[in-house]
């Protein structure tokens, strides 16, 4: 019961977040992203309680959510401190690079047996991004092209591995993973237009790209529960 309610108060905050993004009202916007991370993390929480067989997944899962929260505070203080932009995407991009690291490990964990399948299909789609970012010329230094390319490898890994664990074992869990992971594909896909590249259509995107991560959060915390 209390999942399906935590849920819901979590998409209504994200919800108002987008809302108050697309007004301009960038610091009400920023505390409503604030809360809904901390409904994601309480529904990972709840979950735990109701599912406690897999403590070791639920912290991995919860350390993500909680890295997850820190990429959203240092992109929301981008947004009331312009100043600072620059070094505030790196460093949000780095926590949200740990964020998916620990969701990775929580997979690892799940894994039924090493398989080469994955890891083949990330580095394709790897490869595939780091010429797509040149082919759309987006504005990156050296050091910011490096990050993305892992961080793209590590978001695409993660869809891999879940994506092949569900094939595998058929578990609801790693089917909800698996569409989680690749929310977070697109929806890091549509921000790096809205960072790197002269869009005009900024708006659009950017409520594109909160819409899916907000229900990729979510999914992600749910997990906990289904496990």
């Amino acid at each position: 019961m209390f999942i399906p309610i935590l849920s819901a108060v979590t998409a209504i905050f994200a919800a108002l977040t987008i809302v108050l993004r697309r007004k301009g009202k960038s610091f009400d916007g920023m505390l409503c992203k604030f809360i809904s991370s901390f409904g994601f993390m309480s529904i990972a929480f709840i979950g735990f309680c109701y599912n406690l067989q897999h403590p070791f997944y639920f912290c991995l899962v919860v350390f993500g959510l909680l890295f997850g929260l820190g990429g959203d505070v240092l992109l929301g203080i981008k947004e009331i401190a312009p100043k600072y932009k620059n070094k505030l995407i790196s460093l949000g991009t780095l926590s949200f690079l740990i964020s998916h690291v620990f969701y990775l490990s929580a997979f690892f964990r799940e894994e039924p047996g090493f398989s080469f399948i994955p890891l083949l299909v990330t580095a394709v789609l790897t490869a595939v991004i780091a010429v797509l970012i040149k082919v759309f010329k987006m504005k990156v230094d050296n050091k910011m092209y490096v990050l993305m390319i892992i961080y793209s490898f590590l978001i695409a890994y993660s869809a891999a591995i879940a994506g092949y664990i569900y094939f595998v074992t058929k578990r609801e869990t790693f089917l909800i993973a698996f569409i989680a992971s690749l929310l977070f594909v697109f929806s890091d896909s549509v921000l790096s237009f809205v960072y790197f590249t002269p869009t005009k259509s900024k708006n659009r995107l950017v409520t594109l790209e909160l819409t899916t991560y907000y229900i990729g959060q979510i999914l992600m915390a749910v997990t906990v529960y289904t496990i």
